[in-house]
C-alpha cells in the first residue's frame, strides 16, 4: 500500500513535466547571412547579399526541450516566401519550410496554425522597423571584405534603431578560419509582435570581435567551380554565334542557288 502513493506521485510529476515542456516563452526570430551559411557547403548558387529569413523559433527561458505536435506541413503557403525565405543551399525551398515547421513551427500550434505561423515570420521580415542590413548600412557597420566588426556596435546600433537587444550568432569561415556574422536573432513575445529582448537563452555565439563578409572569399574549389560555369555559359554563347553563322551561310547559298537554277531554266524556256 505504500507504494501506491509513491507511483501516483511519479506519474503526476511526470505529467507536470510534460505539460512544461509543451509551452514556449516568447519567439527567437532567426535570420542568416547567406554568404556565411555557404562558407562551409557548396551552395547551388551565389548567396544573396541580403538577411534571409532561417526560421521563427518558439523557445522558452531554459534548457528544457519543447514538445511540438502541431498538424502536418501543407505546402500551400505565401508567395512571397520564396524571396524572403529561400534554402540558399539546395534551392529546395519546400524541404527546408516543411523542416522549419515540423521542428519548430508545431510548437507554436496551437496557438499559431500553420498559415499564421509562416505569415508571422513574413510580417517581421518585411517590418522596415527590422530591416537588419538597412539599419547596420545606416550605422556605416554594413558588411565589408575587411574591416573587423565589434559586437557592442552591431548589438548597439540594432538596439538604437529598434528599442531591443538582439541577439548574434557566429561561425567560423571555411577558408579564413575566422569568426564571421552568421546569424542575428530578434526575439518577440508569444503573441509573435511585440519585440522584447533578447537573453542569453537567445544561443548567443559571436565573440567581442568578428568579421561580417560582403560574399565568401574564393576557395580553390569555388574557384574552379565558378570557372567551370563562366566556361560553360561562354561555351554557350559561342555555339550560338556558330549556329547563327552556319544558317546564315545556308540560307544565303540557298538563296543563290535557287536564284541560279530559277534564272537557268528561264532561258531554255526562251529559247
Amino acid at each position: 500500500m505504500g507504494k501506491a502513493p509513491f507511483i501516483v506521485s511519479i506519474f503526476n510529476l511526470a505529467l507536470l513535466t510534460l505539460c512544461v515542456k509543451a509551452q514556449f516563452d516568447y519567439f527567437q526570430m532567426v535570420q542568416q547571412w547567406p554568404p556565411a551559411t555557404c562558407s562551409g557547403v557548396r551552395c547551388y548558387a551565389n548567396p544573396p547579399a541580403m538577411f534571409t529569413i532561417h526560421g521563427l523559433w518558439p523557445s522558452n527561458y531554459s534548457n528544457v526541450p519543447l514538445i511540438c505536435t502541431g498538424q502536418p506541413f501543407n505546402p500551400t503557403l505565401v508567395p512571397q516566401l520564396n524571396t524572403y525565405w529561400p534554402d540558399v543551399i539546395s534551392g529546395n525551398n519546400q524541404r527546408f519550410w516543411k523542416h522549419e515547421w515540423d521542428s519548430h513551427g508545431t510548437c507554436s500550434d496551437p496557438p499559431f496554425n500553420q498559415l499564421q505561423y509562416f505569415q508571422t515570420t513574413l510580417n517581421i521580415r518585411t517590418n522596415h522597423n527590422y530591416d537588419l542590413l538597412a539599419i547596420l548600412n545606416t550605422a556605416g557597420l554594413g558588411p565589408t571584405g575587411t574591416n573587423t566588426r565589434q559586437y557592442g556596435a552591431i548589438e548597439g546600433a540594432i538596439q538604437a534603431a529598434t528599442g531591443k537587444k538582439p541577439g548574434l550568432r557566429c561561425n567560423k569561415n571555411a577558408q579564413s578560419k575566422k569568426k564571421q556574422l552568421f546569424e542575428i536573432i530578434l526575439c518577440f513575445d508569444k503573441n509573435g509582435v511585440t519585440l522584447i529582448d533578447c537573453t542569453q537563452f537567445a544561443g548567443i555565439t559571436c565573440p567581442s570581435q568578428f568579421v561580417w563578409l560582403d560574399r565568401q572569399p574564393l576557395s580553390l574549389v569555388s574557384a574552379v567551380g565558378e570557372l567551370k560555369n563562366s566556361l560553360v555559359h561562354r561555351v554557350s554563347i559561342l555555339k550560338f554565334l556558330f549556329l547563327c553563322i552556319l544558317l546564315s551561310i545556308t540560307i544565303m547559298f540557298g538563296k543563290r542557288f535557287y536564284g541560279t537554277r530559277r534564272g537557268g531554266s528561264g532561258g531554255g524556256k526562251q529559247e
